[in-house]
């Protein structure tokens, strides 16, 4: 069955907004992604299943 799109769902306002991130919340986010790239090494020795 075929659907046709007949209007783009709108996932963000065209309205710029500023915003800024706490120093914290970036602490936060860069310790997030070095522990993703370290499970990523980890699970790369892993022999494949």
């Amino acid at each position: 069955m075929m659907v046709h799109m007949e209007r783009q769902l709108v996932l963000l306002e065209d309205v710029p907004r500023e915003w800024r991130l706490d120093e914290r919340t970036r602490e936060l986010g860069r310790r997030g992604v070095a522990a993703a790239r370290e499970a990523l090494r980890q699970a790369a020795r892993q022999p494949a299943a």
